[in-house]
């Protein structure tokens, strides 16, 4: 992540002469680089979760434990479109007239459905709350609350849209299917599966990822900030329903771990369609710009 932030704060230098940067590890206190932060007006960022450092003098803007309750919650709140959710509960039951035919069955627990982690498509009257020590040792539902949640169809095969933002701007964006047929809970032959429910969830070969340029999506991304905006980076997670053609957010990565520019999956998968995440729209540009724009606003 480093080199990453070195070329961003190349573009800051060349952007703004008022604004210095510093690139400090999150373990370590640097005095002479505290003390410039508390004699200047100034910011922090970080894409992720800090637990240790904390600035002495103006905001900190970094990645957060919000669980998904919160984060649907939030957007609700703010007008984005999210799915209709409900806790699982001894005593919660689902009708299918208002659920539909068939529901997903995930974990609210923070950082626990990474690559489809503990996510089911169950039949809507075979939904049954289970309690926490009934759930397999590794399971999430051991850690917290199990969430039902509206599924949002997107046809045979899941389909989902990522876009990584920054302060409301998207940074790189990707539209995401499983080749994985999703199982036909609808017509009663199962009653649960994961199998296809997630797009990012598998191997590589069982899923196409392509770059996406579709302004409704990036608009909507874009959105999604203004009802979280305390959650500076923001990995959007968006699902298009079939049906309708309406886009839904499905949840945030608040956490920060989906700097995807220079992680192992990106040295996995260097290029999509040819092209590097960050030179899809510019990122290093983007996030320079966003970062002035912030710092100026302390500095006015």
């Amino acid at each position: 992540m480093v080199p990453d932030y070195q070329q961003i704060t190349g573009r800051i230098r060349a952007l703004s002469d008022r604004t210095l940067v510093h690139i400090v590890p999150d373990n370590m206190l640097d005095i002479r680089i505290m003390s410039r932060l508390n004699q200047w007006p100034s910011i922090s960022f970080s894409p992720s979760l800090l637990l240790a450092f904390s600035p002495p003098r103006g905001p900190l803007y970094s990645g957060k434990v919000l669980p998904k309750s919160e984060q649907m919650t939030l957007m609700a709140k703010g007008g984005v479109r999210t799915p209709k959710w409900a806790f699982l509960a001894p005593d919660k039951t689902f009708d299918e007239a208002m659920w539909g035919k068939a529901v997903i069955v995930k974990p609210n627990v923070f950082g626990w459905s990474s690559g489809g982690a503990g996510i089911e498509l169950v039949r809507t009257d075979a939904v049954r709350y289970i309690p926490r020590e009934a759930y397999p040792p590794e399971h999430p539902g051991r850690q917290g609350d199990m969430l039902v949640q509206q599924f949002i169809d997107s046809g045979e095969h899941s389909e989902d849209y990522r876009v990584v933002t920054m302060f409301g701007h998207p940074l790189y964006a990707l539209k995401r299917k499983s080749l994985v047929r999703i199982a036909n809970v609808f017509e009663g032959a199962v009653e649960r599966t994961r199998a296809g429910v997630v797009s990012n969830a598998g191997a590589r070969e069982s899923r196409e990822v392509h770059l996406c340029y579709e302004e409704p999506v990036l608009k909507f991304a874009s959105l999604v900030y203004l009802a979280i905006p305390q959650v500076p980076f923001q990995a959007v997670d968006i699902r298009r329903d079939i049906n309708t053609g309406h886009l839904y957010c499905l949840e945030i990565n608040p956490g920060g771990f989906t700097w995807n520019f220079s992680s192992k999956r990106a040295r996995q998968t260097p290029t999509i369609d040819g092209v590097r995440r960050e030179d899809q729209f510019g990122a290093w540009e983007i996030a320079a710009k966003a970062l002035v724009s912030m710092a100026d606003s302390q500095a006015a």
